[in-house]
């Protein structure tokens, strides 16, 4: 398949169905370095031979009763008709704003999770794959004026789909659980040329709540990365980027990591993926980013309840990831993003709110790495917060052992800690946090603040329409944990 020429429809449809044993390994959640890139390089134009498939060729397609099971994940089991019809009106297409074609444009309220996921991994291979080297002046030039996301050549207008088509196959890679893969396209029946739009997009949507068939779904399954890549590639400037394209995305993400399995990611298997006026769920977000559709933001699994053998496993995030997540709500106390999340690989998080995803990202690798006294205390953290009582404040001292051990210290000097650490048989988190930092030779604050950041934040949504902003952001060495507002 690396060396079909494809140059007909009909030869893209010997894709479909085909995989090859020398393929990358798809990344399973669990073992995955998401860091890397699955398909090795970024490319610089368009692939040779690919042309513009106006519809996925593939004979197979789902089943009602398959239809059925995987709108129920979607949307739920009594979902709202306007809902639906925002994901069905909607696909990937570019802004039009001068200094931002490389934003997607968001046309409608609904998939913003989607939209800023799949921006995110764009902007990666935009800034960080190597893509603008022969051009780096010209990027320099880019950033240093406040468009990191203008076509800095002439030559990336040409690109631009072949980069997205890259960012969404990454995006299949990360949530595969086997070498092969799955690309579908949704498609109106009724959708003839001529037709009342809205009157056919309402139809459609009405029937997928009545648990109708409504649409039809064509399927191309156990493809390999490579032949996954072609198909998106192919369909990138047509079917992706007209209505139901968004959807078809999410559609081909959940086939390829499997109903079944997504469904195990979740906290609550029955909740559904899409919230009401077509928000993204948390769970969807994840399962882009992260590779699984876990239900939390924080690091690692906590148990609900004193006793692991009767009480609720909440599942968060684990491993190394190359784009990270941030939130609002965090400053308001309603979540805790953790350590995965804030410190990815690159500097590009998306920034979730009670209603809306944006993306916030730096064009200095070293903004989202951390020092070796923040990567030190942060560790201690997470051990010292495993053990205690009140969510990172206090622990006991019948803990401090195994907290050193899980820290890897010698327990020859546990006497000593507990001399120096244990008031009345409590430990406090600031002077856990001093020793640790002195058994490294390192004081508290001895690594220089960074000071201003400057970072872009960029929405695509339209109202009001794309835009990027700069954004300063000051440091401080205030701990969020005691930190409040004005009351």
């Amino acid at each position: 398949l690396r060396d079909a020429k494809v140059n007909s429809l009909s030869a893209m449809g010997n894709l479909c169905g085909a995989s090859t044993a020398d393929d990358p390994p798809a990344s399973k959640r669990q073992q995955a370095d998401l860091g890397k890139d699955p398909l090795k390089t970024v490319p610089r134009r368009r692939s040779p031979n690919i042309g513009k498939s106006t519809s996925l060729v593939s004979e197979a397609e789902l089943q009602p009763d398959e239809l059925a099971d995987l709108f129920r994940l979607l949307f739920g089991s009594e979902p709202d008709t306007q809902d639906i019809e925002r994901w069905l009106t909607i696909g990937f297409e570019f802004s039009t704003v001068p200094g931002a074609e490389w934003g997607l444009w968001q046309k409608k309220g609904g998939p913003c999770g989607v939209f800023a996921a799949v921006q995110a991994f764009m902007v990666k291979s935009l800034l960080f794959g190597g893509l603008r080297d022969t051009a780096a002046e010209s990027v320099g030039a880019a950033i240093s004026e406040d468009m990191p996301l203008t076509l800095a050549a002439p030559e990336e207008q040409e690109i631009r789909t072949t980069i997205l088509a890259h960012a969404l196959a990454t995006l299949l890679s990360n949530v595969a659980t086997s070498k092969s893969y799955t690309v579908c396209q949704v498609i109106i029946p009724n959708a003839a040329p001529g037709s009342d739009a809205a009157a056919v997009f309402a139809e459609a949507a009405s029937s997928i709540a009545l648990s109708q068939s409504g649409v039809k779904v064509k399927v191309c399954r156990k493809v390999s990365l490579d032949a996954a890549l072609r198909l998106l590639e192919e369909g990138s400037e047509t079917w992706l980027a007209g209505p139901c394209g968004v959807l078809s995305f999410v559609i081909s993400v959940l086939l390829t990591r499997t109903l079944a399995v997504v469904r195990d990611d979740m906290d609550d298997s029955s909740a559904p993926l899409i919230a009401r006026f077509g928000h993204c769920n948390q769970e969807l977000v994840n399962l882009l980013l992260a590779g699984a559709a876990v239900s939390n933001v924080f690091d690692g699994t906590k148990w609900l309840g004193d006793d692991p053998s009767s009480g609720m496993q909440l599942k968060g995030i684990t491993g190394e990831l190359p784009v990270g997540f941030l939130s609002e709500l965090e400053s308001m106390r309603y979540v805790t993003v953790g350590t995965v999340y804030k410190n990815p690989g690159y500097p590009i998080w998306v920034l979730g709110s009670s209603t809306h995803f944006t993306l916030l990202f730096s064009g200095e690798r070293s903004v989202s790495q951390l020092s070796e006294e923040a990567s030190i205390e942060e560790r201690a953290k997470q051990v010292f917060t495993a053990h205690s009582f009140d969510d990172g404040g206090l622990a006991m001292s019948t803990n401090l052992e195994p907290m050193i051990d899980a820290l890897g210290f010698s327990k020859d000097g546990l006497p000593e800690a507990m001399a120096v650490l244990v008031q009345e048989d409590v430990i406090l988190w600031l002077d856990f946090k001093r020793w640790v930092l002195s058994q490294y030779g390192l004081a508290e604050g001895a690594t220089a603040m960074p000071g201003l950041l400057r970072l872009f934040m960029y929405d695509g949504q339209d109202p009001p329409g794309p835009s990027l902003h700069v954004v300063s952001l000051e440091v401080t060495d205030l701990d969020p944990s005691v930190a409040q507002g004005d009351l």
